[in-house]
């Protein structure tokens, strides 16, 4: 069919199987937003140009039964899916400072749709992970995301995919990071509420006669505002560097697969 032979139809299905699952997934590609046809038209096309990279020939791919095959394109929509689900935890972790920071502001009550995952977030959330988004692209984040997924090609084999336990634990690390990685984001904000906590509780001790509930509101989202605003240099330099960190440990995930 259109001159190509069965096993060079085996090996697009299992590239394109592989391919989708992580474009579903991965950040910037896998957007909710973002329509079915293109994810599918942009896995055809990345299967088309990945393709002649992909190591193996008609000899080196085993002969398997239909059933066989089939198993296997279930093994590589699942590695995709686990290799895309690591920088996923990164933007789930920024998501989590922006909820904390939110909560301790009083913008709990405030939330807002989020396009990407049609769920209610915080609005400081909604922000801390648009602001990434952007920090993440203008550091051609989602080119390393391509060369991540090009990388899987060459370590884990289109048939006979195994997933050792270092795969399970690394995460696991990555879902324990998630909480460290929202600490972080959170940290400006939640210093800022609580030397702000401290004056009030000051100053109420000095002047029983004012209203502290009344008072105290306003100037937590105003000095939670200022300082969201403040540290929009820090976040992009915090970003920075846990993108790198996850970056490598990425790599080193997928490097697992091979054993």
């Amino acid at each position: 069919m259109f001159g190509l032979s069965e096993f060079e139809i085996q090996k697009f299905l299992l590239i394109f199987v592989r391919l989708a699952g992580m474009l579903v997934v991965i950040p910037f590609f896998g957007e909710r937003g973002a329509p079915v046809p293109l994810k599918l038209g942009l896995a055809f096309l990345l299967s088309v140009i990945v393709m002649p990279l992909v190591p193996g020939s008609a000899e080196t791919l085993p002969a398997v039964s239909l059933f066989g095959f089939a198993v296997g394109l279930l093994q590589s929509l699942l590695a995709g899916l686990l290799i895309a689900f690591v920088p996923v935890l990164l933007f789930a972790g920024i998501q989590l400072g922006g909820e904390i920071s939110g909560f301790q502001m009083g913008f709990g009550i405030v939330s807002v749709i989020d396009p990407a995952s049609q769920n209610r977030i915080s609005l400081i959330a909604q922000f801390d992970y648009l602001l990434a988004f952007l920090v993440f692209v203008s550091l051609d984040g989602h080119l390393y995301l391509l060369k991540g997924i090009v990388e899987s090609f060459r370590v884990l084999p289109l048939l006979g995919a195994h997933f050792p336990g270092s795969i399970g634990r690394s995460l696991l690390v990555f879902s324990s990071r998630m909480f460290v990685i929202g600490a972080k984001i959170a940290a400006p904000v939640l210093v800022t509420i609580l030397l702000t906590n401290v004056g009030l509780g000051i100053l109420a001790r000095t002047m029983p006669q004012m209203n502290i509930f009344l008072v105290g509101f306003p100037l937590q989202i105003g000095m939670g505002l200022i300082t969201l605003g403040l540290s929009v240099p820090v976040f992009a330099y915090v970003f920075e560097k846990l993108f790198h960190s996850m970056l490598q440990s990425w790599m080193q995930m997928i490097a697992a697969f091979g054993g």
